[in-house]
Parts: C-alpha cells; sequence; structure tokens
C-alpha cells in the first residue's frame, strides 16, 4: 500500500457495524480513517442478519445509514480485500503494511451497473448466503454493499481459467 498516510491517522481493522461506528466517530473528531476489511465490501455479519437481538430490529434498516455515511464520509477511506502483513512501531507511532487482494474489476471506471454480473456464465454457490442461492464469478457481496462495485472470483472465472469465458461449452445433455 502507499505510504502517504496522514500523521494522526489511524487504522480501523474491520468494516462490521462496530468497526464502521468506530470509523465515524473517529473521523468525526476530525481524524483521517483508514477502515481495511478483507472481505469485497464493508459490513460484516450484520449484513447477512434479518433481525437483530434483543430489540428484534431489522438489521439492514440499522446497519444501511452508517453504511452510507462511511461511504460518502471526506475522512474515511475504505480499503477492502486487504489483510494486515506487518505492523510495527510504539503506540501512538505504528507503521502498517498491508497486503490486498485484486478485485479484478477497475474501481474507477465501474459504475456498479451490474451488466457484467449478467453476462458472467459461470454459476456458483453463494457462500454470503449458506449456499442457499447462486452467484456468478463476478459478483457484488450485497446488494448494499460499500463499495458498491463487483469483484471476480479468479478462481472460479472460466475467463481466467481457460482464457475466455464463452470458449468453453457445456456438457451435453444426455436424453433418457
Amino acid at each position: 500500500m502507499n505510504n502517504c498516510a496522514k500523521i494522526g491517522s489511524t487504522l480501523v481493522v474491520g468494516g462490521g457495524i462496530g468497526g464502521m461506528q468506530a470509523a465515524l466517530d473517529l473521523a468525526a473528531s476530525g481524524i483521517k480513517v483508514y477502515l481495511v476489511d478483507n472481505k469485497p465490501a464493508i459490513g460484516g455479519v450484520m449484513s447477512q442478519l434479518d433481525k437483530t437481538f434483543p430489540t428484534n430490529d431489522c438489521a439492514m434498516c440499522t446497519m444501511s445509514p452508517r453504511l452510507v455515511d462511511v461511504g460518502r464520509h471526506k475522512d474515511i477511506e475504505i480499503i477492502t480485500l486487504a489483510e494486515i502483513k506487518r505492523l510495527e512501531g510504539v503506540p501512538g507511532n505504528f507503521n502498517v503494511t498491508l497486503s490486498k487482494k485484486a478485485r479484478y474489476v477497475d474501481e474507477k471506471k465501474c459504475t456498479g451497473c451490474g451488466s457484467c454480473i449478467e453476462k458472467c456464465p459461470r454459476k456458483l454457490p453463494n457462500p454470503y448466503n449458506a449456499g442457499l442461492d447462486t452467484r456468478r464469478a463476478i459478483s457484488i457481496l450485497y446488494p448494499q454493499a460499500i463499495p458498491n462495485k463487483p469483484s471476480i472470483d479468479k478462481d472460479e472465472c472460466l475467463y481466467f481459467k481457460h482464457g475466455n469465458a464463452n470458449s468453453v461449452k457445456k456438457p451435453a445433455r444426455r436424453r433418457p
């Protein structure tokens, strides 16, 4: 990653509900925040829930305002698909090295329209939904995801495997 972190900045590891709130609180006090998550989008486990305990509130209703605020805040930089590789220093003066996986989608050019997802021929069990539905080899983690940009699963993408997603023929169906 870059070494241009602002002096007095902070790193929040984990983009779940707690990480998002911590980032918002720190940014509100004028601190530059780097919010790091190893998934393609922030939201954590709460984004997978329907209701929360003990109030039975809608999980997305609780989380959505934070997603929007984090995504729009000028002092919060979201870094997804990243993990801490090295941490050095002393309290108040850390140097952090991140290892960032490729999204294989140019985030600056992508509008999040989803046409690439529609064109992808490869359907897979969706681990985000416990395999109860399918996703494509290129997908957005969930509909309200921030950033709302798809990522490609290189291990499952036919283009990465064969050089052309359309050149792979489906096995012929046998008639009974």
